[in-house]
């Protein structure tokens, strides 16, 4: 096989692989309602069916860091094949086993699986491509996680017309993965040729002694996690959220997610263009305002088609933010730890998720904008949240242009001779 088409296929089932981790939530957001219904003799069956969704993403945070850890020390391969089987056999529980509680603990141990898988992807990214290539297969990877997610919606909420429990079906996919998994992505060898080495830490402006990066983790950590959580009422709030314009559809509330993926994936292809031109910072701005200003559609939204839009506009910057943030923290990160830098950035990641449906059933009660459930209200607090966080990178942005400025009036005055 010619190099450049195993190069090719290694890439291909890198980013296939990616696109597990956000079939994980998005496959069943379509039936929440349609689950809380079937099973509305159970007490607080409306919040146990939101855990469905949310408990997996806290099994990824606890999951990530430690996995991390693994994969620096033992390699990525084992723990992406091992964890993508594990995917199959327990995405699929809730399909055959109707009983609440045994779903919720199936999806829990789907969580470590996913952890696995993702920390794994994101880590060979980086050790495979660097620069503008890796800026490129960022991109590719958001988008093709952001269209596979509103292909796993549309299908889960096709399947779910069915009968709710069908969606679980959907999990089967990875076992198609697998096979190209084994076959086209090799372990990295993590030692270098020196020349390549050089080449690579220049590019990346890493010093080969570097430690933890720890200004821009705990900077990207911090943003990342406050974002998640006002992203994630998208698809944990708007099987409830819809019922307001009179959506019983579990196909129409899968397509109007799944706008928001749709949205995102078309940004995302972008971003190695994107950030060719526009600085880190600048990028965080445009496309926070872009979450923040659908958002801000959402909670005033009357009609269907003004909640499509909103849910697109707030896709749109999603779908360049995200392969932004993993750019900013990969290029910062020396390879040696890269797995643990990833490992923690995961788990806020998901924490994030976890804990959104949970703060939102403590806003929803609190809130009340037009009588519709008191969910457009969340969508207001959120909104003004993320305005409020685009505060943190424009600190940046400006103290990146006084030192630049500070920088060019040095150079000056050296070369006048003052």
């Amino acid at each position: 096989m010619k190099e450049k088409t195993k190069s090719f296929l290694q890439e291909l089932f890198i980013l296939l692989s990616g696109t597990l981790t956000v079939m994980a939530g998005a496959t069943i957001a379509p039936i929440l309602k349609e689950m809380a219904v079937h099973f509305s003799h159970i007490s607080n069956i409306e919040l146990l069916s939101k855990l469905v969704l949310s408990v997996t993403p806290l099994a990824i945070a606890v999951g990530a860091t430690f996995i991390g850890v693994i994969i620096d020390r033992f390699g990525r391969k084992t723990v992406l094949v091992t964890t993508t089987v594990l995917y199959a056999l327990f995405g699929t529980v809730g399909f055959y086993a109707l009983n609440i509680y045994i779903i919720i603990a199936s999806r829990i141990l789907l969580g470590f699986a996913v952890a696995g898988i993702m920390t794994s992807c994101t880590t060979l990214i980086g050790d495979y491509y660097f620069g503008e290539k890796r800026n490129q297969v960022l991109g590719f990877q958001s988008t093709l996680m952001s269209f596979g997610g509103a292909l796993f919606v549309l299908l889960g909420g096709a399947l779910g017309n069915i009968a709710w429990n069908y969606a679980f079906l959907v999990y089967f996919l990875s076992l198609l993965i697998l096979p190209g998994v084994i076959i086209f992505i090799p372990e990295p060898n993590r030692a270098i040729e020196k020349e390549e080495d050089q080449e690579k830490l220049r590019d990346d402006t890493i010093e080969e002694s570097a430690g933890f990066p720890i200004k821009v983790g705990l900077l990207s950590y911090t943003l990342m996690f406050l974002i998640m959580v006002v992203f994630f009422f998208i698809p944990s709030q708007f099987s409830f959220y819809l019922a307001s314009f009179a959506i019983e559809s579990e196909l129409l509330i899968g397509l109007a997610i799944a706008t928001s993926s749709i949205a995102s994936g078309i940004a995302s292809f972008f971003f190695k263009y994107v950030k060719k031109t526009l600085d880190t910072q600048l990028i965080f701005i445009i496309t926070m305002t872009l979450v923040g200003s659908g958002f801000l559609l959402l909670s005033f939204a009357s009609k269907f088609w003004i909640v499509m839009l909103g849910s697109g506009i707030a896709g749109l910057g999603w779908g360049i933010f995200m392969p932004n943030i993993n750019s900013w923290l990969l290029q910062s990160t020396p390879d040696r730890l890269r797995g643990r830098v990833v490992g923690i950035f995961i788990t806020l990641l998901y924490l994030g998720q976890f804990v959104s449906p949970l703060i939102a059933e403590s806003i929803i009660p609190n809130v009340n904008l037009y009588n519709q459930e008191n969910i457009p209200g969340l969508f207001l607090i959120g909104s003004i949240a993320v305005f409020i966080l685009i505060l943190m990178p424009f600190a940046l942005l400006l103290i990146k242009i006084i030192n630049n400025r500070k920088t060019n009036d040095d150079t000056l005055e050296e070369k006048i001779g003052i």
